[in-house]
């Protein structure tokens, strides 16, 4: 198998297992009644032990090796995470898996990838990317559409769903710069890491973080295995294959994700999973948002061009 399509099903990996992991989220804050803090930060803190314990030299290595720009890039690094993903699992408790995923990394991600690189690149937007920025916005009005009030449903989850893209596709584009100049495990484990520190400490500062029980603590044990799994392959994805097609792959997420709940819903009728307010209008949207970024990247960016490693 070339090293394209091998990269490909990797990141088609990735956005399975995010797709999980924002069920599992849904559930723990749900049905476990675990706090969102903890939620947010403890399987990213379990996560980035996991991966820089399996190389512990490079991890070294890494963190020797990255001099005061580098800290100072991974800081903001990690503070762009750590504020997308505390957004992105609050906004999961409020509005459901799928609706989170739909509204985010399904569309809008990519969409404010494009406007940062047009605001700080100096990057022309083509008429294919005015088409599937469009596309984009036209699939998050149908998942916000509530088809039975004819009207736009936008409340507190909603609009976290959306910042929580903007940290987040921020974060995307320094991760790749990143990783053209160290190593994949290392920084992804680091990255997390410091994430969850970040997100955990800011719990105690403001006093929120509530300790579980032996029940709540497996659970969170258990989850951090989807952030240690689930970046490292969309990371590995950057630097292979270039952020703008690992972000096309990872935008089937949304879809995946109402999957992941219909199937949880199959199997336990009761679950509180919290579906789109109408499925067929979420997918439909989510699928219009989807052939947007597919659209958008036609024709990438340059600087984009530069970072795929196709091995034509």
């Amino acid at each position: 198998m070339e090293i394209r399509a091998r990269y490909i099903l990797v990141v088609l990996l990735s956005a399975l297992i995010v797709a999980f992991e924002s069920v599992a989220i849904e559930a723990s804050i749900n049905i476990a009644d675990i706090d969102v803090f903890l939620v947010s930060a403890m399987p990213s803190i379990i996560g980035g032990i996991i991966l820089m314990s399996i190389r512990p030299s490079k991890t070294a290595e890494f963190s020797k090796n990255l001099g005061r720009k580098g800290w100072m890039s991974m800081v903001v690094l990690c503070a762009l995470v750590a504020a997308g993903v505390l957004m992105w699992f609050d906004a999961v408790g409020r509005i459901g898996a799928g609706k989170e995923a739909l509204l985010g990394g399904g569309s809008s991600e990519v969409l404010f990838v494009v406007i940062l690189s047009a605001l700080f690149l100096h990057e022309r937007l083509g008429k294919w990317e005015a088409v599937g920025g469009v596309m984009i916005v036209l699939g998050v009005f149908l998942v916000l559409a509530d088809a039975s009030e004819v009207s736009l449903d936008v409340g507190w989850g909603e609009l976290e769903a959306i910042v929580s893209s903007l940290f987040l596709g921020a974060s995307v584009v320094l991760t790749t710069a990143l990783l053209k100049r160290f190593d994949l495990t290392a920084l992804s484990g680091l990255e997390l890491s410091l994430s969850g520190l970040m997100i955990l400490s800011v719990g105690f500062a403001v006093g929120l973080v509530e300790i579980p029980n032996a029940t709540g603590c497996a659970i969170l044990l258990l989850l951090g295995l989807f952030p240690a799994v689930g970046l490292l392959t969309y990371n590995a994805g950057l630097p292979k294959i270039g952020a703008s097609l690992t972000s096309v792959l990872f935008a089937l997420n949304g879809g995946m994700t109402v999957g992941v709940q219909l199937l949880v819903l199959l199997v336990a009728p009761d679950a509180d999973i919290m579906l789109p307010r109408s499925i067929y209008l979420a997918v439909l949207g989510g699928t219009i948002a989807f052939a947007g970024v597919y659209i958008l990247h036609r024709n990438p960016p340059a600087a984009s061009r530069d970072t795929r490693l196709w091995r034509r």
